[in-house]
């Protein structure tokens, strides 16, 4: 064969790899169903909180939902709510951090927006990158991605910690430092 030959090949087997990862990349997304907030009845506590202590819980529960998963990830709170990982990219391992402004919503649970992404140095397209997390990260039942509208819901009413204890949110301020829970512990005592 002569280089020719071995030229357009080349060009041939790039453009089938390109075309394959943009199927992949662009491929569409299953349909998102946000849960309804779910009532516990029992006691309710207003609790409040800071960034420092919040970040060490958020981060106690996923270290226990995701320990056996090969991709591990941490959240903190800031000026936003950032989550970092390492993502193998050409044989070498690259920050990919995602910042959000959480909002509360009715109920009680946290919507995520207006999501800023970046690998390394990288700013990232948001909505394919939420993609890849939805489909790759091991995230709780509780939290789901929208790709389609670039947010990210925890259901916070979903999430039952020991005994049955619930949360939901009633204000998330971080420039101030303010985050406000309701706790609720069941009681199965009549009144």
């Amino acid at each position: 064969m002569n280089w020719k030959k071995w030229f357009w090949t080349l060009v041939v087997l790039d453009i089938a790899v390109v075309m394959l990862f943009a199927v992949w990349l662009f491929q569409p997304a299953k349909p998102i169903s946000v849960p309804s907030p779910k009532k516990v009845k029992g006691a309710t506590f207003t609790v409040y909180s800071n960034k420092e202590h919040l970040n060490t819980v958020i981060n106690d529960y996923i270290r226990k939902k995701a320990k056996d998963h090969p991709v591990q990830y941490r959240v903190w709170l800031d000026d936003r709510v950032y989550v970092a990982s390492k993502l193998p990219v050409f044989g070498r391992k690259m920050d990919l951090v995602v910042s959000f402004i959480p909002k509360v919503v009715k109920g009680g649970n946290v919507v995520l927006e207006s999501p800023e992404i970046s690998l390394g140095d990288w700013e990232l397209p948001v909505t394919y990158v939420l993609r890849y997390l939805r489909k790759h990260a091991p995230l709780p039942d509780e939290v789901i991605i929208d790709p389609k509208v670039n947010r990210v819901y925890v259901a916070l009413t979903d999430i039952r910690f020991g005994n049955g204890y619930q949360v939901s949110a009633r204000k998330i301020d971080l420039a101030k430092d303010e985050i406000v829970f309701t706790l609720t512990i069941p009681t199965s005592a009549k009144q």
